[in-house]
């Protein structure tokens, strides 16, 4: 049985994909973990792509029936993003609370994000997020 020598651009192809995974895996393993400053900048909060989306409403569904809905899944994060123009600092940030303690209570401890923007927005979403400060620590931990 003689082999299709059409698909031999593929084996190629994943034969330099792997070499290129490696050395670049091996030049990762040499390099050195950057210093820690006490003074560096501010942590970027990371998210998944959201699995579900909640936008209070004045006649929709509240927080708490929101999250009675939703699967039960204990690696889903839920986080409050809370967008604000800079003379609505104060509301939004009070609004943030309301809609964390509400969270709270329905068993879902929420990450509250409270950031200025051009218009005042309110989001609520899960996804399957990871705690930086852990993953951090997991990756430090790790032999490399």
């Amino acid at each position: 049985m003689m082999m299709d020598s059409s698909n031999g651009w593929l084996t190629t192809l994943t034969d330099l994909a792997i070499i290129l995974f490696m050395v670049t895996a091996a030049d990762l393993s040499n390099a050195e973990m950057p210093v820690e400053h006490e003074d560096s900048a501010p942590q970027i909060v990371t998210s998944a792509q959201p699995m579900a989306i909640f936008r209070p409403q004045a006649s929709g569904a509240s927080l708490p029936d929101w999250l009675d809905s939703q699967q039960a899944d204990a690696r889903l994060r839920l986080t409050i993003l809370i967008r604000y123009q800079a003379r609505d600092r104060q509301a939004a940030i009070d609004s943030g609370l309301a809609l964390a303690r509400q969270a709270e209570v329905a068993g879902k401890p929420a990450r509250l994000i409270v950031e200025e923007g051009e218009r005042n927005d309110v989001v609520v979403f899960q996804a399957y997020d990871t705690d930086p400060q852990t993953m951090a620590r997991n990756l430090l931990a790790g032999d490399h």
